[in-house]
C-alpha cells in the first residue's frame, strides 16, 4: 500500500499532457524510447550544470499517430534534471527527438536516479508487462502505453500504463536494474447503480452501473447510462431503459447514441437528447421522432412545465414553443454553461462569470443579483419563477417581477437538480442532499445522505425516491490473468 502511495504522484505528472506541438498524423520515424529520451535529455541537462543528475521521465500523451507506445517508444517525453546538493533543477521537453522546451527553477528535489542504474528500457517492461498481464493500450484517457521512471525507495522503478483485459486503467511497476515485479494494480469501480429509497430503505439495482439519468413519468421510470464504465468514460456500453412497474423490471428503449437528457411532458410522452439530436414520442416499440438535429454537441438543454424547450449548442440557443414543429435560434451574449426556459417561453443563461442574462426582444439583459456581492452557483427555472442559490443563500423570484425572496434551508445549496415541479439542493460539502420547499408556507428538507455516492441525477415517484449514482474507482493489486 505503500508503494501504492507513493508512485500516485507519478500518475498526477502523466496527467499533465502538456502539447507544445500539434501534429496529426505522422509516422513512428520521430519515436523515441525511455532510454533514448534520458539521453538526449543527459546531453543538455550536462550543458546547464555538468552535475546534473536524472530524477524523473514521464511520456506525453498526444494526437500525433505513430505507434502509441506500441514498441515502447513515445514522440513526447518530459525529464527532470537537478543539481545535487541544491534545489536547482531543470525541466526538459522533448519532442520528435528534439528539445523543445528548457525551463529552470527551484524546488525541494526529488531523489535522484544514477545513470547506470537504469539496465531495462521501456520497450523492455513493455514486453513483460504484455506477457504476464496482459496489458493492452489505453483509451479515453492516457491513449496507448504510457512509462514513467522514478526513485521510488532508493530504487529505479519503470511505470507501463495500459488497460487491462477488461479494458481498466492498469499500472505496472518494474524495477529498472532487475525487471522485477514490484507492483502491478489497477483501478477497479466500486458503487453505482440505481438507489431506491423507500419508507427509509435503500434498494441497489443495476450494480456497477454508470447510471447518469433518471426520471419518473406518471406511470413510467426511466433510467440511462452506461452498463460498462470506466474511470474515464461513461459512454462505452450506453443504454437507455423504461419500467412500467416501479423498477421491477425493464425494457430497453431503442436509441443511436448516448443519452445526456431525458424527460416526460405531461402527456407521459418521452423526449431525448443524444449528442446532437433531439427525439420525441419514443416508447419500447419506437425508437420515436427526430425533432431537431444539430451540427454541434449539444450542451445544455432545458423544457419548461408546459413543455417549451430550449437547447444550447455552440454559441446558440434554440428555442421550441410548439414541441419541435418549428425553431427558432439566437447567439448568446457571452458562453453559457446553464440554459433554462419558462412557461412563458422566458430563456435565461448562467454563464461562467457568474452572470445571470434573461432573452428580451431587444436582445438579453443581466440580472440583478439579490445582494450586490452575492454570485449565482446554479440556478433553474421552475413554471415562471427563477430559483438561484449563492453564497447568502437559496433566493426566488417571479420573472416578471424583480423582488426576490429567500428561501429558508439549513445548509448552503450548491447545484440543484430539477424534475419538473419539483427541486432538489446538492449541499457545498456533498454530504447530503434537500428537497427544497418552492411553495408558499412549503418546508425544504434533507431527503438523502450521500456518504460515498457518487449522485448524477434523482427524481421522486410516489413515495419513493430514485437516486441516479456513477461508480468510484480505487487501485487495487492486480492478479497475473489465467493463460487461455
Amino acid at each position: 500500500m505503500r508503494f501504492i502511495k507513493e508512485t500516485a504522484c507519478l500518475l498526477v505528472i502523466l496527467l499533465v499532457f502538456i502539447n507544445l506541438v500539434s501534429h496529426v498524423g505522422a509516422d513512428s520515424d520521430g519515436e523515441i524510447t525511455l532510454k533514448e529520451a534520458v539521453d538526449i535529455g543527459l546531453q543538455r541537462a550536462k550543458e546547464w550544470n555538468e552535475n546534473a543528475i536524472l530524477t524523473s521521465v514521464n511520456s506525453v500523451d498526444e494526437t500525433m499517430g505513430g505507434s502509441r507506445g506500441e514498441t515502447g517508444k513515445r514522440f513526447k517525453w518530459f525529464l527532470i534534471f537537478i543539481v545535487p546538493s541544491t534545489d536547482d533543477y531543470a525541466l526538459i521537453g522533448i519532442s520528435e527527438k528534439k528539445i523543445t522546451v528548457f525551463r529552470t527553477s527551484k524546488q525541494t528535489p526529488d531523489s535522484p536516479i544514477p545513470y547506470d542504474e537504469i539496465k531495462l528500457d521501456s520497450s523492455d517492461v513493455l514486453k513483460l508487462a504484455k506477457d504476464k498481464y496482459g496489458l493492452k493500450q489505453g483509451e479515453d484517457w492516457a491513449t496507448g502505453f504510457h512509462f514513467t521512471l522514478a526513485s521510488i525507495n532508493g530504487k529505479p522503478i519503470i511505470d507501463v500504463v495500459g488497460n487491462d483485459r477488461d479494458k481498466r486503467f492498469a499500472r505496472i511497476s518494474f524495477n529498472a536494474q532487475t525487471g522485477e515485479v514490484v507492483s502491478a494494480v489497477h483501478k477497479l469501480p466500486y458503487g453505482g447503480g440505481l438507489i431506491a429509497r423507500h419508507k427509509g430503505s435503500d434498494t441497489v439495482t443495476k450494480k456497477g452501473m454508470a447510471i447518469t439519468g433518471v426520471v419518473a413519468g406518471k406511470k413510467n421510470l426511466v433510467v440511462w447510462g452506461d452498463k460498462k464504465p470506466t474511470q474515464f468514460s461513461t459512454t462505452k456500453q450506453p443504454f437507455i431503459e423504461w419500467s412500467h412497474n416501479n423498477g421491477a423490471t425493464w425494457i430497453k428503449l431503442q436509441t443511436n447514441d448516448y443519452v445526456t437528457h431525458a424527460w416526460f411532458n405531461k402527456k407521459d410522452q418521452l423526449y431525448a437528447a443524444l449528442e446532437k439530436e433531439l427525439w420525441s414520442n419514443i416508447t419500447s416499440k419506437s425508437k420515436g421522432m427526430k425533432i431537431l438535429s444539430l451540427d454541434h454537441r449539444i450542451e445544455n438543454i432545458d423544457y419548461s412545465i408546459n413543455n417549451h424547450i430550449v437547447v444550447l449548442s455552440n454559441g446558440q440557443v434554440y428555442l421550441t414553443m410548439n414541441q419541435g414543429g418549428s425553431w427558432e435560434q439566437a447567439v448568446v451574449p457571452k458562453p453559457f454553461y446553464v440554459i433554462q426556459i419558462s412557461n412563458r417561453g422566458d430563456v435565461l443563461g448562467l454563464t461562467e462569470e457568474k452572470e445571470i442574462f434573461q432573452k428580451t426582444n431587444d436582445g438579453w439583459q443581466q440580472l440583478t443579483m439579490p445582494n450586490s456581492d452575492d454570485e449565482p452557483y446554479d440556478m433553474k427555472v421552475i413554471k415562471n419563477n427563477l430559483f438561484i442559490t449563492t453564497k447568502s443563500g437559496v433566493w426566488t423570484r417571479n420573472l416578471q417581477k424583480e423582488n426576490w425572496k429567500k428561501i429558508k434551508i439549513d445548509e448552503s445549496i450548491g447545484k440543484f437538480i430539477k424534475k419538473g415541479e419539483k427541486l432538489f439542493g446538492y449541499t457545498d460539502s456533498g454530504e447530503a442532499i434537500f428537497s427544497i420547499g418552492i411553495k408558499d408556507k412549503s418546508k425544504s428538507e434533507k431527503v438523502f445522505d450521500v456518504k460515498d455516492a457518487i449522485i448524477f441525477d434523482m427524481d421522486l415517484m410516489g413515495d419513493t425516491l430514485w437516486l441516479a449514482t456513477i461508480p468510484n474507482y480505487s487501485w487495487e493489486e492486480m492478479p497475473i490473468p489465467e493463460r487461455k
